[in-house]
Parts: structure tokens; C-alpha cells; sequence
């Protein structure tokens, strides 16, 4: 199966739309000259069609295996992870501090699509690296940061998250995981983690698992946990590799997709430890480590989406069917309900990719802009964005791959089209890394029940502002009218949400879905709004960008009023119905 980056989007987006150019003019990108960007992307489009993408079918196909303990990646990860490491992609945006080369997560973020886009199971590995780095670089005592990070910057090391436990999934606070501290400072770790994705592999030498436990005698609940490095070989003085560390995949998970991607059940008996950040403030670190796999999870739905809605496209322009009988047939993209269907592809996979985008380049100006007024803005935006696009970009994601199953039709529901893959795939996202249903509470209660709703604020405040700023322009003056519309609606949902936050807490609960969705339609129709009023001329690509914000603004922007009526329910309907009331 082919798989074409979307690089025409990707340069208009970086270039016209989020304002690349000032990113790069920045004091902590200046090593870098904006040429970067094409180059990143020429060469990031070439290594996933080439190297990453000729994967994906067998890798799926054939799997991960455990042989003796030990798993076994599918035919050829080793070698295109091998050419990974050898062409630097690992630590494209890891400080150069600790071998990395300093470029924009906005930049990371793009290249991230093509590889997720390209083979999704190979994706799965240097994500947890990335976001292992930037945990230890942050947590971690800064001798073992030093000799860490520069190995899983450059890859020649790999990572792990690990909380999920057999009595303790989302529940975090049931972690069983015991750490027992040692005479030397280090600790001795023991127990069980499942969900580990890459939890052993034969890509990497060394394995460096990010675990959540607790000590002895530690508070209850998330209060008691502490987190800790635990590598799969000991630590050794002159940075080499130790004896093995007492760790084992006692078995590989059958799943549903993803099935080039080791999901390991992993046993610890006392392994050496070694704690990242302060005692029983694990949890707190580990969300430096589940913010960057969070921002990754919501590229993989976009990546999924967008090489979905292309193989469609593609498909339909070509397929022949019906028309007129004295004629020969037409291509099914002739059809209004096949056309309908892919115009709601596009119109819901491309601001979703804006959207991810432009939450990457907030944090890229959490840390880098030049006044500490702009810093805080741009964090409490992209605070605000991330369980947004990680729950919308994952539900659009497998939406619209299920949507290209049906444009095949009889042919997308067998294997040899690719499409029936990326609905498997991409399933999963919606679950780990927080499920979205989690992701909704957290808007709720913690984005929009602290600090005054200064986050939603920052971002309502962004739509305004552009909402002002193109008020004049005739190319988008439908999407300009049903935004404001939106965004109506939303701010009067806002108030009352964060009235149930305080009187009727569960009332919020229930509706916290919903109001996450109501959020995410106005965000991508803020994407929808700058990307229309950048684009210029009437050529292809011009006309179609502008025909999906129409059918945006015409069709899927009106849902707002549904989500606001749900989110607002409360939760009398639900717990009106008594458990045992439903018999089958």
C-alpha cells in the first residue's frame, strides 16, 4: 500500500496559517535556518513512503512475536529503525544540550504525521523515547538525566511508560507496584504492568521503563506514588550496559490492531531503580512524560485520517459505477452520497491537523517566546487544546477510516486495500494515554474549573480576536457567520458548566463529553476561519479547501446546538435507570 505525505498542507499550514517563519526567528531556534522546514518534510515524506510504509501491511500480518522471554519484531523493523537512527530523526526535537538538534515540536509534529501516517506500529517506539527524554530532563537528577537523554535522543536507547496494572487501568490510584528503597540511594522494584507498549523489542540495546509504583508505608491512593527509572540493563559507571535486571514480558497481548507493536505484560522482581522527581510526587512528573504521548496520540488520529481520506479520494476517482445506462458507468466520486462522504472527510481530518499544529507551536512558545506574558498565554492555550485534539483527533481519526471502508465498499472490507487496517489501528487511541472520556472530565473539572477558566478564557479570547480580524473578508463570510454562532453557544454552555462544577458536580460529569465536543467544532472552525482567509488564488487546491469549510460550516457546524443541549442534561436521565434494571 502507497502512502503520500500531505506536505502541500504541511508547508501552507507551517507557512501561512501558524506563522513558521516568527517561530524560526525566535532566540531558541536560531541555530536553525527556516529551510529546515521544507527539508524536514521533503525528507520525512521520503523515508515513510520508502522505508516506513512497505511495513505496514506485513508488519500487521505477521506481528510481534515472544520467542523465550524475548520478543521478536516483525520482518524489517529492525532495519528501517536501524536507517531511523542513522538519518536523526529521533531527536529532531530534543535540545542540542543532549544531542538533539533543537528544532520546533511544531516541526516534530508534522514528521510525527508522515511516520504514524506511513506505519502506525512503528510509531509507536519513538514517541515513548521523546517523551522519556523530556521527563528525565525535567525530573530527573541531572547525572542521570546527562546519561540518559543523549542516548534516546540519538535512539540508541529506548523507553517506556508503564501505570496500567492488571487491578489498575485508568484507576491509578490501585497501583500495586512496590519500590523498597536500598542502602546505596536506589531502590528495589516489584510487580506487574500491562499495556506496555515496546516493552521489549530487539530495535534497541537498552530499555529504559518509566514506572509508576509505591514505597512502603506511602499515603493511599494517587498521593503514594512515586515514579522511577528502571532500565533493562543496569547502569554501569563508564555508561555501559550492566547485567540484565531482572525484568521479563512474561506474554504479548492479541489485539485488535497494532499488531507490529509489542503490547507486553512485563513482571519486575527486584529490579534496580533509581526515582525521578520528589517522593510520592509521581504522578505529578509522569504528566510531563503523558502530555508529549498525548500531543502524539492526537497526530496519530490525524495521521490516520489523512492517509484514509486519501486512499478514498483516490479510490473513488477511479472506481466506476452506475451514471446513466445508455452510458458508460462514471467514477463513484460522480455520486452525491459518496462526494458527501468525502467532503466530510476532509472537512474533518484537515482543521484537526491545524488544530495539533498550532497546539505543538504553543508549546514551542511556552518556552521560547520572548516575554513571560506571551510564555503564560501560550501554555495555558495549549493546556487548554491538548485534551481537545486528543479526543477529537482520535474519534475523527477512526471515523473517517471507517468512512473510507464504505467509499470501498465490498473491497474496503477485505485486507488488500489498507483501508480495514487503519480502522483497527487507530481504535486504540481513543483508550490509551487516557481514555477520552477522561480527557472530557479533565476539561471540566481541571482546565475549566481552576484558575477562574483563565485557559478557556486565553482560548475564546484567540477565536474573538480572529473572528474580528476577518470580519471584512468575503471568502469567508458563511463559516465567519456560523462560528460566531458556535462560539455563542459554547460561552453560554461554559458558564452553566462551570455553574454545575460548583452546585451539581455530577451534572457536569455527565455532560463533560459533549461539552468537550462543543469546544473541539468551534476550535476547527477557528482552523477553518485562518486557513481559508490565508489561502490564495483558484487553483485545486485553493478551490478545495474552500469547499470543505463550506460543507464544514454548512453541515457540521450546525451540530453545536446538539452538543450544547446534551452537554447540559445533567445526569438525571442516566442514573434513573437502576443497575440491574437491563436484563439480556
Amino acid at each position: 500500500m502507497n502512502y503520500h505525505a500531505p506536505i502541500t498542507d504541511l508547508e501552507f499550514l507551517i507557512d501561512q496559517v501558524l506563522g513558521g517563519r516568527e517561530l524560526f526567528a525566535l532566540e531558541a531556534f536560531a541555530h536553525a535556518d527556516y529551510a529546515a522546514v521544507s527539508a524536514v518534510l521533503t525528507e520525512g515524506a521520503r523515508f515513510a513512503a520508502t522505508v516506513l510504509a512497505p511495513l505496514n501491511a506485513d508488519g500487521d500480518r505477521i506481528g510481534a512475536r515472544l520467542v523465550d522471554g524475548a520478543v521478536v519484531t516483525a520482518p524489517g523493523f529492525q532495519a528501517a529503525y536501524s536507517r531511523f537512527v542513522a538519518d536523526g530523526w529521533p531527536g529532531l526535537d530534543m535540545p542540542q544540550s543532549h544531542g538533539g538538534q533543537g528544532l520546533p515540536r511544531l516541526l516534530q509534529a508534522a514528521f510525527a504525521e508522515m511516520v504514524n501516517g506511513a506505519c502506525l506500529s512503528f510509531g509507536m517506539l519513538p514517541v515513548a523515547c521523546r517523551a522519556a527524554a523530556k521527563l528525565l530532563l525535567e525530573h530527573a537528577p541531572q547525572a542521570l538525566a546527562d546519561r540518559c537523554v543523549p542516548r534516546l535522543a540519538s535512539g540508541e536507547w529506548g523507553a517506556t511508560i508503564c501505570i496500567s496494572e492488571p487491578q489498575a487501568g485508568s484507576d491509578v490510584g490501585r497501583i500495586q507496584t512496590l519500590a523498597v528503597p536500598a542502602p546505596d540511594g536506589s531502590y528495589r522494584l516489584s510487580g506487574n504492568k500491562i499495556f506496555i507498549s515496546y516493552g521489549d523489542q530487539d530495535l534497541t540495546p537498552q530499555i529504559c521503563h518509566m514506572v509508576l509504583a509505591r514505597t512502603p508505608d506511602a499515603p493511599a491512593a494517587t498521593r503514594g506514588l512515586s515514579l522511577f527509572l528502571v532500565p533493562k540493563f543496569l547502569l554501569t559507571d563508564d555508561g555501559g550496559l550492566g547485567a540484565h535486571n531482572g525484568m521479563q514480558a512474561s506474554r504479548l497481548e492479541h489485539k485488535m490492531g497494532l499488531k507490529a507493536s509489542p503490547t507486553c505484560v512485563m513482571r519486575y522482581e527486584n529490579c534496580t531503580a533509581y526515582r525521578i522527581g520528589d517522593l510520592h510526587r509521581g504522578l505529578n512528573a509522569m504528566f510531563t512524560m503523558v502530555n508529549t504521548m498525548r500531543l502524539e496520540v492526537a497526530v496519530q488520529g490525524v495521521a490516520i485520517g489523512g492517509a484514509a481520506t486519501r486512499l478514498a479520494h483516490e479510490y473513488a476517482a477511479e472506481r466506476p459505477q452506475g451514471g446513466d445506462p445508455d452510458r458508460p458507468p462514471v467514477p463513484i466520486s460522480e455520486h452525491p452520497d459518496v462526494r458527501r462522504t468525502l467532503l466530510g472527510m476532509r472537512a474533518s481530518i484537515e482543521p484537526l491537523r491545524a488544530l495539533v499544529l498550532e497546539t505543538a507551536r504553543n508549546l514551542d512558545l511556552a518556552v521560547a517566546a520572548p516575554h513571560e506574558a506571551e510564555r503564560a498565554q501560550a501554555a495555558a492555550l495549549a493546556e487548554w487544546l491538548l485534551p481537545i485534539c486528543k479526543a477529537c483527533a482520535t474519534e475523527a481519526g477512526f471515523d473517517v477510516a471507517n468512512a473510507a471502508v464504505q467509499v470501498h465498499g465490498g473491497h474496503g472490507y477485505v485486507s488488500d486495500a489498507g483501508v480495514e487496517q487503519y480502522v483497527r489501528d487507530i481504535r486504540v487511541a481513543s483508550i490509551y494515554e487516557g481514555t477520552n472520556g477522561i480527557q472530557a472530565l479533565d476539561l471540566v473539572t481541571r482546565k475549566l474549573g481552576r484558575d477562574a477558566r483563565k485557559r478557556c478564557d486565553v482560548f475564546t479570547g484567540r477565536v474573538r480576536e480572529d473572528l474580528q480580524r476577518f470580519s471584512g473578508n468575503n471568502q469567508v463570510h458563511r463559516l465567519h457567520a456560523a462560528l460566531e454562532q458556535a462560539l455563542e453557544r459554547f460561552d453560554r454552555c461554559t458558564r452553566r458548566m462551570l455553574e454545575l462544577n460548583a452546585s451539581a458536580p455530577r451534572d457536569a460529569a455527565a455532560g463533560a463529553s459533549a461539552y468537550l465536543r462543543l469546544a473541539g467544532l468551534v476550535a476547527c472552525g477557528w482552523m477553518w476561519l485562518r486557513m481559508v482567509a490565508a489561502v490564495d488564488g483558484d487553483g485545486a487546491f485553493a478551490r478545495g479547501k474552500r469547499a470543505a469549510a463550506e460543507f464544514f460550516a454548512g453541515q457540521l457546524l450546525p451540530e453545536a446546538a446538539l452538543f450544547e443541549s446534551q452537554a447540559l442534561a445533567g445526569a438525571a436521565v442516566l442514573d434513573a435507570v437502576p443497575p440491574d434494571a437491563v436484563q439480556w
